[in-house]
């Protein structure tokens, strides 16, 4: 089974656990090097470290087809200051035509390069989701798996909906 994740920025999410998968995990970002961020209160800058396996972009992907078994995709959330340390961290996008051409190109590429069966999985905020199924026309989601934002001892009302993970299938493959 082959891995890719399209947008790995600091691979936070995998906590290295993607060592375990050695090479059938395969890592792409736009950047890579350090972002480091030093808060104004603080003497040491917080490291960001983006360490993608390959430098690549998402609409253009440099694989053969039907080469991966599943792609994650986690892409930046925010429209924003590239000098914030969110944005550094987790990227950003210039504006919302950037996403839109960007989630345009790679709806093809992302069919392009999964194998018959294989899948999408994708992490957007709960408001992104309409727009999302509209620029990913390839593929039909499911199972939109819910995250919580839990701030220590909040009661589950008090909790916040964080981002909702969904699996795409090719639309070929149904």
């Amino acid at each position: 089974m082959l891995i890719l994740d399209a947008c790995v920025g600091s691979a936070k999410m995998y906590k290295g656990r993607e060592k375990l998968l050695k090479d059938n995990f395969i890592s792409i970002d736009i950047r890579k090097g350090d972002f480091s961020y030093k808060p104004e209160q603080t003497v040491a800058p917080i490291p960001i470290i983006i360490k993608p396996t390959i430098l690549a972009d998402m609409k253009y992907l440099p694989f053969k087809d039907k080469t991966f078994n599943v792609i994650i995709c986690d892409p930046p959330h925010l429209i924003g200051n590239e000098k914030s340390f969110m944005c550094k961290e987790y990227g950003y996008w210039k504006n919302k035509n950037q996403r839109v051409s960007t989630f345009y190109k790679a709806n093809i590429e992302f069919a392009r390069v999964l194998k018959d069966n294989g899948m999408l999985i994708l992490k957007i905020m709960p408001d992104q989701i309409n727009s999302y199924e509209q620029l990913l026309t390839n593929f039909i989601f499911y199972l939109p798996i819910q995250t919580i934002r839990d701030r220590g001892c909040m009661s589950s009302k008090e909790a916040k909906l964080a981002a909702i993970w969904l699996i795409g299938i090719k639309k070929d493959n149904i």
